[in-house]
């Protein structure tokens, strides 16, 4: 008898006890929840043959934006390979995607999850795992058109129907269809208050569109539900965070940051990410964050070898140049150099988009705004090829805007002032930047 997941999707495992475990941290992994790959190992400790639960595992490895996992992505895929002749098809399918994504074809393994999800669209770590790929690469046509592709398939009878509007909600806010976002985000909440990602898509959708009274308000009246020990919880707060600065509240964001963001030892790289985002953009504001960025540099320095994701080149350099760390800049910049030869999706990205990027935030923080100004000027609009989200790439807008003001260059900033306005136009954030470059002239 052929056995299926909690999500309906066949498994070639016949142990109905382990098939629930696997399902149980699944749906761990879908609401960012804690210790779902401790779940899965405990699985495969007592059944080491249960083939899709190792996929989720090596799943969750090929995600991480840590090159650090890669060699445990390895090590669960090989033995993978030794079970392929027991797979099905849907298992096939994730085992196909390991070996596009460990041969440096990114792309084509993102292609390799939506093509199970044509047979098996009910299979949701398939859906997750190219959701999050997507999200890796800043393919926003396809964040939005993977869960799309399934929506029919899933109704409010299936508890686990927010995630897929959530997944959906996201992708049409990062295609710019924000009534149509909104309308996905808020229903996957009002089923699922607890579906952080859900909130997390909302939280875009309001900051995109300036709509910074309502984000705030939203975000403050579901707090019980993201702010706890989900994985989102963090990143939440880098959202709240961005509001606050929208509101010029910059002081408030610093004490949130000191409060909930606070980089460690132990923090994972994406948390890394939000801490040095958002104190980039405090200084950028003029606030003094004094010592805070040498530990988020002590973090960047153990993987700046790696030229593995751009998005994580961009948010070194700004640890590395606002902590003073120019050897650490500069084994950065010749990690990168050394990588950007060949056919490999880190290699193509690299060349076009992640050295310029990297090279003018580093003559940013020189004081070298001419050059940062036309590094950054050129390279922006191929920004989304490092993945991550607009709001999170806006932080290359905001750099240029400011060395467009202190390079003198009042055209450039009326311009990039244009740009910015037309979503958000009554937001003091905006003025703020406006007044300061006419300030300067």
């Amino acid at each position: 008898m052929i056995l299926h997941d909690g999500f309906g999707a066949p498994v070639s495992h016949h142990n109905q006890a382990a098939v629930d475990a696997f399902t149980q941290a699944a749906v761990r992994l879908l609401e960012y929840a804690p210790a779902p790959g401790t779940m899965i190992k405990a699985v495969l400790k007592t059944d080491p043959d249960f083939i899709m639960a190792r996929c989720f595992l090596a799943g969750m490895y090929l995600i991480s934006s840590d090159k650090r996992k890669q060699a445990h992505l390895r090590a669960e895929y090989d033995v993978l390979v030794g079970l392929a002749d027991k797979a099905n098809a849907r298992e096939l399918g994730h085992i196909q995607a390991m070996t596009l994504w460990l041969s440096g074809d990114f792309y084509a393994a993102s292609q390799a999850y939506a093509d199970i999800l044509l047979h098996c669209p009910r299979d949701l770590c398939a859906l997750q795992f190219g959701h999050q790929v997507d999200f890796l690469l800043g393919q926003a046509s396809s964040c939005r058109d993977r869960p799309t592709r399934v929506m029919a398939q899933w109704s409010e009878a299936d508890p686990e129907y927010s995630f897929v509007l959530g997944m959906s909600a996201f992708g049409l806010e990062e295609c710019g269809h924000y009534p149509q976002a909104e309308a996905a985000a808020l229903k996957a909440v009002s089923l699922n208050p607890a579906d952080t990602w859900s909130v997390h898509a909302l939280a875009h959708c309001y900051e995109m569109q300036g709509k910074v009274d309502e984000g705030l308000g939203f975000m403050e009246r579901c707090e019980a539900h993201w702010g706890g020990d989900s994985y989102m919880s963090i990143h939440n707060r880098w959202h709240q965070q961005l509001y606050w600065l929208e509101q010029c509240e910059f002081d408030r964001a610093l004490a949130a940051h000191d409060e909930y963001m606070l980089v460690t030892d132990r923090s994972e790289l994406m948390d890394v990410h939000d801490s040095a985002a958002l104190l980039w953009r405090l200084n950028m504001d003029g606030v003094d964050t004094g010592d805070r960025w040498g530990i988020v540099a002590d973090q960047y320095a153990k993987v700046l070898d790696q030229a593995y994701m751009p998005f994580t080149d961009l948010h070194a350099m700004m640890a590395f140049t606002a902590a003073g760390r120019d050897v650490e800049a500069e084994a950065l910049i010749a990690a990168l150099e050394a990588n950007q030869d060949g056919g490999s999706t880190s290699s193509i990205v690299i060349r076009t988009a992640g050295l310029p990027i990297v090279r003018g935030l580093q003559a940013f923080g020189r004081g070298d705004y001419e050059k940062g100004k036309g590094l950054l000027s050129g390279a922006r609009h191929s920004a989304h090829l490092f993945g991550g989200s607009i709001a999170q790439r806006d932080v290359i807008n905001l750099t240029l805007i400011e060395a467009a003001s202190r390079s003198g260059d009042r055209a450039m900033v009326e311009g990039l002032i244009a740009e910015r306005s037309v979503l958000k136009h009554e937001t003091p954030l905006t003025d703020f930047f406006r007044n300061r470059a006419a300030a300067a002239a």
